[in-house]
């Protein structure tokens, strides 16, 4: 038996929950029985929780996305599994930001460099600092430290990427790699929604360093949905590939929509019922009538 959460697969048992609901007594007994379990990208940590302690097959593997959120989570996950990322530093508060960062007067990460709020996509929260104005321009543009001296963020080197990103989403065991390069020279973020054209072709040579980067750190982690974003050093002669950020929500707009993610969605999903799982046909399209 197969139980689904995902509104677009379908499978024996299915079920809608939002991230907030918690599972009942029915959910329960339906996991434990499953062979296998989809949940959502929007699943919660308690939920997706739940379904591992009851069936330990369960799709899309989030062993390693509840605990490490955020940017500061990415970060401490590059750090343990020894992967290649730009030198960085995590701060828990601004407090502990004004005692370490400028120790002795002299600083852990000069100028220039990117500080990252933890939280928040497309490009918000993330500013590229020169100078002690600008850093202190994007500290108050964060908020008001006051009201949440808690409020973790990353200090992280500047890498000359020229313009562009690479993108890599994994979707099962396949990899989908495009560029996204940034047109205005003023703008050093490369999100789409800062302005920046999805371009599918480009540098084969390092788009294929950037595929197995993320492949060799996605057999380490199990990580089996999620995009990530690769840098290149493009001051350097031979650029070795950097993975910036581990996006589990993303944008679909690099591949092909919402239509063209969902087919590649089901056609992992099949793959992965039929390796893991162990099932035969695995009932995550509609059935025929009868």
């Amino acid at each position: 038996m197969i139980v689904s959460f995902h509104p677009r697969i379908r499978a024996d048992v299915n079920f809608q929950l939002t991230s907030r609901d918690p599972l009942h007594e029915g959910h329960r007994c339906a996991i434990a029985r499953a062979k296998a379990v989809i949940v959502t990208q929007h699943v919660g940590a308690q939920q997706y929780a739940a379904c591992k302690a009851l069936c330990r097959n369960v799709f899309p593997d989030y062993t390693y996305r509840f605990g490490f959120e955020g940017k500061y989570g990415n970060t401490r996950l590059f750090a343990r599994f020894d992967a290649p990322h730009p030198h960085s530093v995590c701060y828990s508060s601004v407090e502990e930001f004004k005692t370490r960062h400028f120790k002795d007067n002299t600083a852990l990460m000069p100028f220039p460099f990117v500080l990252k709020g933890d939280l928040g996509g497309g490009g918000w929260a993330v500013f590229l600092v020169r100078n002690q104005q600008e850093l202190d321009n994007a500290l108050s543009t964060l908020g008001d430290y006051r009201l949440h001296p808690t409020r973790r963020f990353i200090v992280q080197a500047f890498v000359p990427h020229g313009g562009q990103d690479l993108r890599v989403v994994v979707i099962g065991d396949t990899e989908k790699a495009y560029w996204r390069c940034q047109p205005d020279p003023k703008e050093f973020r490369n999100n789409v929604g800062r302005g920046a054209r999805i371009r599918h072709q480009g540098d084969r040579d390092l788009m294929a360093k950037g595929i197995a980067c993320v492949r060799r750190f996605c057999k380490k982690t199990g990580i089996n949905l999620a995009a990530f974003d690769v840098l290149f050093d493009r001051s350097v002669l031979r650029p070795e590939p950097l993975l910036s950020e581990i996006n589990f929500l993303f944008g679909r707009k690099g591949l092909g929509g919402s239509g063209g993610f969902h087919a590649l969605l089901k056609t992992a999903v099949d793959r992965w019922l039929r390796g893991v799982a162990g099932c035969g046909d695995p009932p995550c399209w509609p059935r025929p009538k009868k």
